[in-house]
């Protein structure tokens, strides 16, 4: 199936000069999600997901990726009972995000940040209005594939 056209969710800028762009778009079996960066340079880089809404039997559906160039990309599409996503990064702070839009129409809320690409990441959590937590989820298979990633880069560059 094609992808569908993609609306603009929300969008920000960060204090080193980036501007973020996330875009949505599509139905509850086949919904996509996308986190673009434009970088003070002019290049851009982009990743997110497509698929279910949410996943059978969980509150949140979660991307990790980055480019070589760029910055590591968290997205969570969540149900809107998920007040905050929590990430736990590998040295051990803990970043509370809000939502940074949300679609009434399918009950959900987005969330995303954008962090260094060295910083690792080990969970993100699903935090209710209460504080009550909802929905761990470790992020080790994504952190490998992206150390993963990363080495390739390095090899493919020759260094």
């Amino acid at each position: 199936m094609a992808q569908p056209d993609l609306d603009v969710l929300a969008e920000g800028d960060l204090p080193a000069g980036q501007h973020w762009i996330l875009k949505g778009g599509g139905t509850r079996d086949d919904f996509y999600t996308f986190l673009e960066t434009i970088h003070p340079d002019g290049h851009r880089d982009e990743g997110g997901m497509g698929g279910k809404l949410l996943s059978k039997g969980s509150l949140m559906n979660t991307y990790t990726g980055g480019s070589d160039r760029g910055l590591r990309r968290v997205v969570v599409r969540a149900d809107r009972r998920v007040a905050t996503v929590r990430v736990k990064v590998a040295s051990g702070e803990l970043l509370d995000l809000p939502p940074v839009a949300t679609r009434s129409d399918l009950g959900v809320s987005f969330f995303a940040a954008l962090l260094p690409p060295t910083e690792g990441l080990v969970s993100v959590t699903g935090v209710g209005a209460d504080g009550q937590i909802l929905e761990p989820q470790d992020l080790s298979g994504h952190e490998e594939s992206w150390r993963w990633f990363l080495r390739r880069q390095r090899a493919d560059r020759g260094l």
